[in-house]
């Protein structure tokens, strides 16, 4: 400050407008000798430097932002193009059937589909039919776009394991089930898994709320009122709908007011959550919001600058997305002491595709009672896992989600992201279906075990 107070005071006193800068400049010399010169000079230069910078950056700023625009708009157009539009399976969305499609476990690897109502499925059994009832609803992976049958789409495959982990016949078969999944279940077991996809593709959250949720409603009322008066409903285990899957978000990505997701989201939370039929049988069910991928590595967009602008704002979609989670369960914390939202992250693929897997040791250590009980061609082999209590297991960050499909060492190892997406690059096919499925059931599990 000092140093500005001298300069502005030399230059006022020796370089007046009226005068002539020769003069001055001699008196400057007389009073402060050269140094004093080359110092009011070297900041004069400074000032016109830094003037002639200011002016250069912001017309190359405003050059390389022109430049970057259109270079996204015509990788929005190619996108466009090139991107092929899929369908999705016959009767989806708004279209869906009403009653719902059935999954009923038949072995470990394969399960049945079938369409009909509950009473249809339970008719000519002594036993009462027990059904685990499923909703999802959503944007474009919830319609199915991209897959055949709704059996291979998302809502299939996501009721394929729940099947696996709450249908009688599959109790026996899921090798990840422990005591924590039978605390959850509380020894209640179901025949099958009743489930309703609901989704239309391009979807916001405000639309999903306007769109979907009736759905949701009338799912909820043709329930109860099929279960007044009747037996069945201690079939339905006080529960009109066992849990509900949610997925939007997506589409807020390219919405040109990104801010009103927050409100949007929150408003579809609350009217999923407080139906007055729905809130008035359980408010426990479960409530699982699928996360958004990262639009970076998603194959069909161009990595700079399309990918990058998207996935910037699908950080921040994903942002608030969790947000509005967290206010959520602070409030069923309050309410219930429960948690009944949460959160289904996808994990990044690209982190763990290509990897061999790794290898590693588990018991198979028998006991002396096991061999004894044995017949005599078979206590060799027993006495064989005696001597080697140990055995090689092969293990891969995708082999819990994917085991169930049958995939071998080889197979899982040269699994890519193309694998995992439809054709177009961008919708769930394939064993990405699978993956998520089992991502959503995870969660559940998580849910119902009480532990996040």
């Amino acid at each position: 400050k000092k140093s500005r107070r001298h300069h502005q005071t030399m230059q006022s006193h020796y370089f007046p407008r009226d005068k002539n800068y020769s003069q001055n400049i001699s008196k400057i010399i007389h009073n402060h000798g050269l140094n004093g010169v080359i110092s009011l000079l070297a900041r004069r230069l400074a000032r016109l430097v830094i003037k002639t910078a200011k002016t250069l950056t912001s017309k190359v700023v405003i050059r390389a932002a022109s430049a970057t625009a259109g270079l996204f708009v015509l990788q929005a157009l190619y996108v466009l193009v090139k991107t092929p539009r899929l369908s999705p399976p016959d009767k989806s969305g708004v279209n869906f059937p009403r009653e719902g499609l059935s999954v009923s476990l038949q072995n470990e690897d394969r399960c049945r589909i079938e369409k009909g109502s509950a009473d249809s499925a339970g008719k000519g059994s002594k036993t009462k039919w027990r059904e685990f009832r499923l909703v999802l609803i959503g944007d474009s992976p919830v319609e199915g776009i991209g897959n055949s049958h709704h059996s291979v789409a998302l809502s299939g495959r996501t009721a394929e394991a729940f099947a696996k982990l709450v249908c009688r016949s599959g109790r026996e078969h899921d090798d990840r089930r422990d005591e924590a999944d039978e605390n959850a279940l509380k020894g209640k077991q179901y025949d099958s898994v009743r489930y309703w996809s609901y989704g239309k593709s391009g979807l916001t959250a405000r639309g999903v709320n306007r769109e979907m949720v009736p759905l949701l409603h009338r799912v909820v009322d043709d329930v109860v009122s099929s279960s007044n008066g009747d037996t069945a409903a201690e079939n339905c285990f006080e529960k009109p709908i066992h849990a509900i899957v949610l997925l939007c978000g997506v589409n807020n990505v390219l919405d040109p007011r990104p801010t009103t997701f927050y409100r949007d989201v929150h408003s579809l939370i609350h009217s999923i959550k407080h139906h007055p039929k729905f809130g008035s049988i359980d408010k426990d069910t479960p409530l699982l919001i699928l996360g958004l991928p990262d639009f970076t590595k998603l194959p069909f967009l161009p990595s700079w600058p399309m990918g990058w602008i998207l996935g910037f704002r699908g950080r921040y979609i994903q942002h608030v997305l969790e947000t509005v989670i967290q206010e959520v369960q602070q409030e069923e914390m309050i309410e219930s002491g429960r948690i009944q939202t949460r959160m289904v992250r996808i994990p990044e693929l690209n982190d763990v595709l290509g990897t061999i897997g790794y290898q590693r040791y588990e018991s198979a250590s028998c006991s002396i009672d096991d061999a004894n009980s044995e017949s005599d061609g078979a206590t060799e082999s027993v006495l064989r896992k005696m001597q080697n209590p140990f055995k090689m297991k092969f293990c891969h960050p995708l082999l819990e989600y994917l085991g169930a499909v049958g995939l071998d060492q080889a197979k899982i190892s040269s699994l890519g992201m193309q694998d995992f997406l439809s054709d177009d690059g961008f919708h769930p096919g394939r064993y990405g279906t699978i993956y998520c499925g089992n991502l959503i059931v995870d969660a559940y599990r998580k849910i119902m075990s009480n532990t996040l």
